[in-house]
């Protein structure tokens, strides 16, 4: 019933991305929905009242079709001019009824929800038009109730007919007015709500930043002053040995410098960047990002087994995927195992219409399982002699989380890895 509603408000192959303004365009709809069964249900009392057609009859048939033309705005997504028109036209017929009738009948209650629903279909940025409309239902109420403005003929009801229409009025106009109001209260409530997880993750963003800082100030100082050392020692030495020695040591240092600057770059870009959809071969990726590591020492007798059929495309970020694999590949030829005769890193994927799981799996070092929710954290290093920054998972998991994906571990010590990273594939 409720999809029903929805789509004959604002049709079956709409969409409004924000949830309050669907809430406020589904009550707007429903205000009109019920004014065309009011409205419809006079027209039938009035013709079985008098026997002929009325002025109010009149009226009541060209409001009808008006709250129709309104609806028929909502369908064309054009929900500003439907609300304007749907509370202009309420207005204006109440003024006519209410002031062409005795007030026995109780129609001006209309004017409680009709002022509470303009307050709640209109949003904050038209809150002006909101309050005039309220202006306007309080006006209109105060010349109808003086009676200093009647543009009918005045309607002599029977007895039974007005406790009717008291009946009817109120049973109607109560409803409504709660769900005026219940919209109003829960409108708020959310907006509280979104406030408070906003506070939240503004002080994790602080708590995060201040621990960035820290740590980055540390990682860039600490071969910065390295350098400077092997500088001073190569110096103060004519021992050609000792000057290579000193030499390469300069370069290994500046080399984790400037993985660590790639990583705070990583970082940046993925927090920055807008996510675009595009066609990724994920083999021939793989492949590139191997040729691009293999040469490192630590790399040395490690087997690249790629099963990645080819050639497989997906539809994602090609950037943020490569930056992904990447660091899984760099972290598994870090970790490998030295003790180990034959070291391999695999990688293979499967499948689906909807999404692709890749996983990167190793014979390494592998991870203590009291570890395994820690790894990912900032800065995280399992131990003071761990190789990298610690930022490499961190950015693993923050870029992954930016692509709707998630990100598993299977791990044992002294047998291997094996990150399964799920990502939709459209």
């Amino acid at each position: 019933m409720k999809r029903f509603i929805r789509n004959l408000i604002i049709g079956k192959n709409a969409y409004i991305e924000s949830i309050n303004e669907y809430r406020q365009v589904m009550l707007s709809g429903q205000y009109g929905l019920i004014s065309l069964f009011v409205v419809g249900f006079y027209i039938f009392m009035e013709a079985r009242e008098w026997g002929v057609i009325t002025e109010s009859s009149m009226v009541f048939s060209t409001a009808f079709i008006i709250i129709l033309i309104s609806l028929l705005f909502h369908r064309k997504q054009n929900h500003a001019l439907a609300n304007f028109l749907l509370f202009f036209t309420f207005n204006v017929v109440l003024l006519l009824m209410v002031s062409s009738e005795s007030l026995n009948t109780g129609a001006f209650v209309f004017f409680i929800p009709v002022s509470l629903g303009s307050f709640a279909v209109f949003n904050y940025t038209k809150r002006k038009i909101a309050l005039a409309f309220a202006l306007f239902s309080s006006t209109l109420f105060s010349l109808a109730m003086m009676g200093s403005l009647q543009l009918l003929s005045f309607r002599n009801y029977s007895d039974d007919y007005i406790q009717l229409n008291q009946i009817i009025n109120f049973s109607i106009a109560f409803p409504v007015s709660i769900m005026a109001v219940y919209l109003l209260i829960s409108l708020n409530h959310e907006n509280a709500s979104r406030l408070l997880e906003s506070n939240k993750q503004l002080e994790k963003l602080n708590e995060e930043l201040d621990r960035f800082v820290y740590s980055t100030s540390h990682e860039l100082r600490a071969p910065l002053l390295s350098v400077q050392g092997l500088i001073r020692l190569t110096g103060q030495t004519t021992d050609i040995n000792e000057r290579q020695r000193y030499d390469a040591m300069i370069m290994q240092r500046l080399s984790a410098l400037d993985s660590f600057i790639k990583e705070i770059t990583d970082y940046s870009r993925n927090n920055r960047l807008e996510i675009s959809r595009e066609s990724v071969c994920l083999d021939a990726m793989a492949n590139e990002i191997w040729e691009s590591l293999k040469y490192s020492s630590d790399a040395t007798d490690i087997e690249f087994i790629n099963e990645i059929p080819a050639p497989l495309h997906v539809i994602n970020d090609g950037k943020r995927l490569r930056v992904v694999i990447s660091n899984l590949i760099s972290n598994a030829i870090r970790y490998h195992d030295h003790r180990k005769e034959k070291k391999y890193i695999r990688i293979h994927l499967q499948l689906t219409p909807a999404s692709f799981t890749l996983h990167v799996e190793d014979n390494g070092q592998g991870i203590a399982p009291e570890l395994h929710t820690k790894i990912f954290d900032m800065f995280f290093r399992g131990n003071e002699s761990s190789q990298g920054s610690g930022l490499g998972l961190y950015i693993v998991k923050e870029t992954i989380a930016k692509l709707s994906g998630t990100i598993q571990l299977t791990s044992t010590p002294r047998q291997g890895s094996t990150f399964s990273i799920i990502m939709p594939n459209s």
